[in-house]
């Protein structure tokens, strides 16, 4: 009969185990509802409101410690199945299991479960079973030592007669202890006499700390009832709890000790409040630690699997949260200084506004609000230096709200957003902070609107003002007098101080990427490696130049650029050792980044766009740059027919082509002085993606002349060294307004002639800008705006003539790009290249420039 209940009982056990809990919650909860009609919120607010902060610390921190017994549990564990790991690991995977194991319960099966998941994936399953299973038995040992003293307690009739009736309950807790030890022994397991000490003293300090704890919390709050009698009844409300298996023994737990605490003539509601800081102090901020720290170690594993990117993601989340957050809460401690009684009308305010519980006066709150967005700023432009002082001014906060009372989760918020600020502090590397224009425009127009509201609504309450609308449902802007205005006002002032010291700060010593031209090292890359069509333009000394080195060493790429803003203008492609390009790119935006700049990529190749989109660059196109196959270049046919007229025309009339090879003389120079002179007709030259007049610049390269019969110049261009016997091009093309008609035709054929008996095979004429670029209803946006700002901007050229005249003799037009990072603005990108490419210039200028470029 008896095997055949048993067979029943295993057969359904699943059923039995779910039925009972089932029952038991209902009556759990049955007996909540019950309670909760007779509990006031007011009063339990109230309970709340009384207690200091630092007594909420202090049962906090008490909390922690009263869970850290249980490490000893998984120390013992490891030891005697002989894992080897680190301390930490150890700490941090325990602190895991038992505070996750506290909070949801099941009997112990999510300790079993996480148990095996960080213990015994190294260990024979067996083994670790029966490891675990003889650590389970004496686990409530503790309790059960407890319990003993409760029964003795109530026998002797010192015990409350409310924890009388559930004798039977500590009678059981008791047996525990007795039994555990008299069958291990009888059955001769491997138990060793030992280990069940070990494990038991363990167990008595747990549940030490977990009563200690209880009562230390009552005493704290100052619980009038004595602690001893406490203890009985805390003791059989927990094995209660245990034995109905609901999750961390809520509800079963907290309706004894209500019951038994009200028996005990404590209020209600302080009984609630007492059990919801033990709630919080033993369950709620470990597992809030475990949390933290499972997601760290699982996240670790997962983040591996997946080469950092959910790393990459969360830390680039959180830092987008953590600045937001910052400017909310600088903009938040502004408005409540301008209009606090909103925020006390409003409740949908009221609720937004974390520091709303009270008045704060308004100068350390405008101070604080201005610099929280300064700070916020700099933490959201990643900045290293702005760490302190986001953490300082946030400490500053939570200090200032603390001396004027504000409520408790005003200052909570504030030092969870200085833990939040900590724990991104990985996100912040760049050396510097460099106030970009995309950024100050959003600034500006915050800090703006902020000042505009405080001054509009300071004069609107000034005493002579007329209000010929007033309406009392706008008295929220007034302010209670002019002083207080004038005293925010005057904050505003100290603030901009304030905000321009912290600014300086945050810059630092401004520190500028690359070289300044050295000639020899330049020339030593060309030499060795080659160059492209704009290479030579490095050689002008109004750009930093930035080398790639090798493993060795070695200079083997060379990019040219100009720093604005934020942004450094690359010129062109690179130009280098071509297997290095990629490397060189990636390095120098790297190294950009570091020091708070941001790379644009300016008339560059269909490979390069393609390869920094890669890292995040949008691209448009900038035109179309113009090439002429000079091995079929040919005047026979209809399509040059004018140009043979011209040509023939030249010949005719005794002018003369001629290649000038340097060293030139200073009279030869002052030949084209004069020719340049007349041509630019007083305006000033332009640099960056163009050549200047300038002797040291000339002298490097051949120079193309075009005389009359008397052996007066009156054109010329200079050659583009490209260091490589396949393309070439020239710079300068300039002549004086008395030239013949035609000049430039008969300068280029002579160009082309002249180079492909050279030997080489393609001719680059050069850019024609905006060429097809934004024309169409269709286009990107981004490419309409760029033709408006530049061709709105750039008046010095004739662009739709450029591209016409060029169209006479190109073969081959290839885009070209400008390639930017997607936190730049088009806009500020087009204004930033209109600036760098057409701003005057004198020859070797850069440190005079250098000013500007900031």
């Amino acid at each position: 009969m008896i095997a055949k209940i048993e067979a029943i009982f295993h057969k359904y056990s699943k059923w039995i185990e779910s039925i009972f809990l089932i029952a038991v919650s209902v009556a759990v909860l049955v007996e909540i509802v019950s309670i909760s009609k007779t509990i006031s919120p007011s009063q339990l607010a109230v309970q709340f409101g009384d207690i200091p902060v630092w007594k909420i610390g202090a049962i906090i921190i008490a909390g922690l410690v009263a869970v850290s017994p249980m490490i000893g549990y998984d120390v013992l564990l490891n030891k005697s199945l002989g894992n080897k790991m680190t301390k930490a690991y150890l700490f941090e995977s325990s602190w895991i299991i038992n505070s996750i194991n506290n909070l949801a319960g099941f009997g112990g099966l999510v300790s079993v479960g996480l148990r095996t998941e960080f213990y015994g994936k190294k260990v024979e399953s067996k083994n670790f079973a029966a490891t675990l299973t003889r650590l389970f038995m004496f686990i409530m040992s503790g309790l059960s030592l407890f319990s003993i003293v409760a029964l003795i307690m109530v026998w002797t009739g010192y015990a409350n007669a409310y924890v009388s009736q559930y004798w039977i309950w500590l009678l059981g807790g008791s047996l525990y202890i007795p039994f555990v030890w008299v069958t291990s022994t009888i059955n001769k397991t491997v138990i060793t006499t030992r280990f069940k000490m070990q494990v038991t003293g363990i167990s008595i300090l747990e549940w030490t700390g977990v009563i200690g704890l209880f009562l230390f919390i009552g005493w704290m709050i100052g619980m009038p009832l004595p602690m001893d009698q406490v203890m009985p009844i805390f003791v059989a409300a927990m094995i209660i709890g245990i034995v109905s298996m609901i999750p961390g023994s809520i509800g079963s737990f907290d309706v004894i000790m209500i019951i038994g605490l009200s028996d005990l003539g404590l209020p209600r509601e302080a009984a609630v409040a007492w059990l919801l800081l033990y709630r919080i102090a033993y369950y709620f901020v470990p597992f809030a630690f475990g949390l933290i720290l499972l997601i760290k170690n699982f996240g670790a594993s997962f983040n591996e699997r997946y080469n950092e990117v959910p790393n990459q993601i969360v830390m680039t989340v959180g830092h987008r949260i953590v600045s937001a957050l910052l400017y909310f809460s600088g903009v938040m401690m502004i408005l409540y200084a301008t209009i606090p009684d909103a925020f006390d009308r409003w409740h949908w305010l009221h609720l937004l506004n974390p520091w709303s519980a009270n008045l704060i006066s308004e100068f350390p709150s405008i101070i604080l609000g201005f610099l929280l967005l300064l700070v916020a700023r700099g933490i959201a432009s990643q900045v290293k230096r702005a760490l302190y002082p986001a953490l300082i001014v946030l400490f500053l906060t939570s200090c200032y709200m603390y001396t004027r009372e504000v409520s408790l989760w005003s200052v909570a918020f504030t030092l969870l957003l200085m833990i939040l600020v900590w724990l991104i502090r990985a996100r912040l590397f760049r050396e510097q902070f460099i106030y970009s224009w995309e950024a100050r425009t959003i600034d500006g127009v915050i800090w703006a609107t902020l000042v505009v509201i405080y001054v509009v609504l300071g004069v609107y309450s000034l005493p002579g003002f007329k209000h010929h609308h007033h309406h009392h449902n706008l008295d929220f802007v007034l302010f209670p007098s002019s002083k207080i205005w004038l005293g925010g006002l005057l904050a505003i002032v100290v603030v901009a101080i304030f905000v321009l010291i912290l600014e300086r700060y945050l810059e630092g010593r401004r520190l500028i990427l690359g070289d300044e031209l050295d000639a020899d090292r330049l020339q030593n890359v060309l030499t060795n490696f080659g160059g492209n069509a704009n290479s030579q333009l490095a050689f002008l000394g109004d750009k930093y130049l930035f080398y790639y080195q090798n493993a060795a060493g070695e200079d083997t790429v060379v990019l040219q650029y100009r720093p604005r803003n934020n942004k450094l203008i690359v010129m062109g492609d690179p130009f280098g050792k071509s297997d290095d390009m990629e490397a060189a790119i990636e390095k120098f935006i790297h190294d950009s980044d570091q020091l708070g700049y941001t790379p644009v990529f300016y008339e560059v190749s269909e490979n390069v766009a393609m390869y920094v989109h890669e890292y995040g660059y949008n691209f448009i196109k900038m035109g179309e740059e113009a090439h002429v196959d000079l091995p079929d270049f040919s005047l026979v046919g209809k399509r040059h027919k004018a140009e043979r007229t011209i040509i023939n025309r030249f010949e005719r009339d005794e002018h003369h082509f001629e290649v000038v090879e340097p060293p030139f003389s200073t009279e030869f120079i002052n030949q084209l002085q004069v020719v340049s002179d007349e041509w630019l007709h007083s305006r000033k030259e332009k640099g960056f993606s163009l050549g200047f007049f300038d002797e040291s610049y000339l002298q490097r390269a051949p120079i193309a002349v075009v005389s009359d019969g008397a052996g007066e110049v009156y054109a010329f261009t200079n050659f583009m060294p490209t260091n490589n016997r396949v393309e070439t091009s020239i710079d300068l093309m300039r002549f004086r307004d008395d030239a013949p008609t035609g000049v430039m035709d008969f300068l280029f054929v002579k160009l082309f002639e002249y180079s492909n008996a050279a030997g080489y095979q393609d001719f680059n004429l050069g850019m024609a800008p905006l060429a097809n670029v934004g024309m169409y209803y269709r286009s990107f946006t981004e490419e309409r705006v760029a033709n408006l700002v530049y061709q709105f901007g750039s008046n010095f050229y004739s662009f739709q003539g450029l591209r016409d005249f060029k169209s006479k003799y190109a073969d081959d037009w290839r885009p070209r790009y400008t390639s930017y990072a997607k936190s730049s603005n088009i806009l500020f990108v087009m204004i930033a290249l209109l600036i760098v490419d057409n701003q005057t210039i004198q020859p070797h200028t850069l440190k005079k420039l250098r000013s500007r470029d900031k």
